[in-house]
């Protein structure tokens, strides 16, 4: 029997099974990311011939029993066309053309990144953020600021919003752009840097900067630059730090006055030094430095000149003795000068008592070198000093009258001499010049103490009494035992037998005196020694009107003058680096100010 014209394949025969649901799913993910990556290629022809290859007719299959039309769903769910992280195949472009201007900019900075310039093509958003964050921590800070302030805008996460703000303010060189304290975290370095940027432009374009802030910029900031803020006037006194190695150079250089002698030893400033020393000598009334000074000051030159006249003249000008400092010195250069008691009553006094207990002493060594007539002109010129002094209302005048009776019972002389001592320091009738409670504790006691002497003396008068053996021997009152024996020994081998005779009697009556057994105290003259010494010498070495020192650094370098810059934007790059999962480069420069040669 012939067999049929036509037959069928039994069922179940066929020998290409329909695929599954997943195998067509992988099937398109693999079409689209052999697209995504032909296109990143950027061949138009590797893209076409792919979309080509995914579009070509497949073999069509009979319906199988075992895979009935209804286990197949007309509208599949298929699966996402770009990777993790991005919102659209649009923003993946764009992270990818980001990228691959990261790549360039690294490589062109000589640090290329081989895994941003071979990006594959399922790298997922917060994977490529890191890859960029990386590949600009080597570059230049700027351009890595740069770098990465373009990329943000397609790369998500790269920067927080607070430092992408100071990176675009950064790079128009204009931190005013940020408000104060936008974009700051609690505990983060990259706020402090930012602020020393901030305050160092504002402070070099405007001059305005609160103190705290100048001395944070004198301490953080290379020296050199520092030292140009100075000599521009930007930083005030008050910039100085309070401690560290910069501390005593940037106050010789802001606030020298404020330099003490220790402080110019340690900068080796030797002119200051000159300066000061040439204030001291003078205020220890040594004059002999008007020969030796040099690198004076013009004010000190004037000084100089004007000193050299009050020798010549023996006139001393008002506005030289209103310097109080400068009285040793105008004492010595013009001793027997004259003054205007009434008008110049500070200086007046002190030079006066000095010089009529000047002569006081020379009278009575002149009296031990047995010279009776050069003794009594000493003394007359001592009494006349006091004469004119005893009117004027200041402690002087008690000075002077107590000299004034010293002087009348120096010699034998009976009961009136005493009567006229008493007289002359008993207390003045009102409106008859300074009252004694108006004299210092010191100058009343001691007044006292005299009058009860001289009432002693004028009860039991005795011919040899010494009324002051400290006078005799031409120490001060209550000299120490080693001042005043020094003293005696040395008259003792300068004068004949009569003047030894006088300093042993004044040696004994010291030695009575010390151990209890004085009949009667001395007469006390000065009664107020403190008041009529030399001033402290140590004021005149404050450094008053002292000049700046000059810098001790060179210009700063380019690197040095963009430090702030430098370190606002690599803490834009650790912020960043952080921001992305990445640990700050261990690599990066210290936020201390860079190693100079002029530190």
């Amino acid at each position: 029997m012939a067999g049929p014209l036509f037959s069928h394949p039994a069922v179940g025969d066929r020998s290409t099974p329909a695929p599954t649901r997943e195998e067509l799913i992988e099937r398109e993910r693999q079409r689209r990311l052999a697209l995504i990556a032909a296109r990143s290629s950027g061949s138009p022809a590797a893209a076409e011939r792919s979309d080509e290859d995914s579009h070509a007719p497949q073999p069509q299959q009979p319906p199988s029993a075992s895979a009935p039309e209804a286990a197949v769903p007309a509208h599949r769910p298929w699966p996402a066309a770009v990777p993790d992280g991005f919102a659209s195949e649009s923003a993946w472009h764009a992270a990818q053309q980001a990228a691959r201007a990261v790549a360039a900019a690294a490589r062109a900075g000589g640090h290329p990144a081989p895994q941003l310039e071979a990006l594959a093509p399922d790298t997922a958003a917060d994977q490529l953020a890191r890859l960029v964050a990386a590949a600009v921590v080597p570059l230049a800070p700027i351009t890595a600021v740069r770098t990465l302030a373009e990329a943000a805008g397609a790369v998500d996460a790269l920067l927080p919003p607070g430092q992408a703000v100071r990176a675009r303010a950064l790079l128009a060189g204009d931190p005013g752009q940020v408000a104060a304290g936008y974009g700051n975290a609690e505990g983060s370095g990259a706020d402090g840097a930012w602020q020393v940027y901030a305050d160092y432009v504002r402070l070099t374009q405007y001059g305005r900067v609160p103190a705290e802030d100048q001395q944070r910029l004198a301490q953080l900031l290379p020296l050199p630059v520092v030292d140009d803020l100075v000599d521009a006037g930007h930083l005030a006194p008050r910039a100085v730090p309070e401690d560290g190695d910069r501390r005593l150079y940037l106050q010789a250089r802001l606030a020298p006055s404020q330099v003490d002698m220790e402080g110019l030893r340690g900068l080796g400033w030797a002119e200051e030094q000159a300066r000061r020393e040439f204030r001291l000598r003078l205020a220890r009334g040594d004059t002999a430095v008007l020969e030796e000074a040099r690198g004076l000051t013009d004010e000190q030159l004037r000084l100089a000149a004007d000193l050299a006249q009050v020798r010549s003249t023996s006139r001393i000008p008002s506005e030289l003795s209103a310097m109080k400092w400068l009285w040793p010195a105008l004492e010595r250069l013009a001793p027997q000068a004259p003054v205007n008691l009434r008008r110049d009553k500070a200086f007046g006094s002190w030079f006066v008592v000095r010089r009529m207990h000047r002569a006081l002493r020379a009278a009575h060594r002149e009296q031990l070198l047995k010279d009776p007539k050069r003794a009594d002109s000493l003394l007359k010129h001592a009494r006349n000093e006091a004469n004119a002094l005893r009117d004027i209302w200041t402690p002087g005048s008690w000075e002077a009258k107590n000299l004034l009776a010293y002087l009348l019972v120096l010699s034998p002389a009976g009961d009136e001499a005493y009567d006229e001592a008493l007289d002359a320091i008993s207390p003045v009738a009102p409106g008859r010049g300074l009252r004694e409670d108006q004299l210092p504790g010191a100058g009343r006691s001691h007044l006292e103490h005299n009058r009860t002497v001289l009432r002693q003396l004028q009860r039991h008068r005795e011919d040899d009494h010494v009324l002051n053996p400290y006078l005799v021997l031409g120490v001060a009152d209550s000299a120490p035992e080693q001042v005043w024996k020094e003293r005696w020994r040395a008259l003792r081998r300068a004068l004949d037998d009569d003047g030894e005779a006088a300093v042993n009697q004044a040696k004994d009556a010291i030695q009575a005196l010390e151990r209890g057994r004085a009949p009667v105290e001395p007469f006390l003259v000065p009664l107020m020694p403190q008041r009529w010494a030399n001033p402290a010498a140590g004021a005149a070495a404050t450094g008053a009107g002292a000049p700046p020192m000059p810098r001790r650094t060179a210009a700063p370098t380019q690197q040095e003058r963009d430090y702030a810059r430098d370190q606002a934007a690599r803490a834009i790059i650790r912020a960043a680096c952080q921001n992305v999962g990445l640990p700050a480069d261990p690599a990066a420069p210290p936020a201390s100010s860079p190693e100079s040669s002029n530190q």
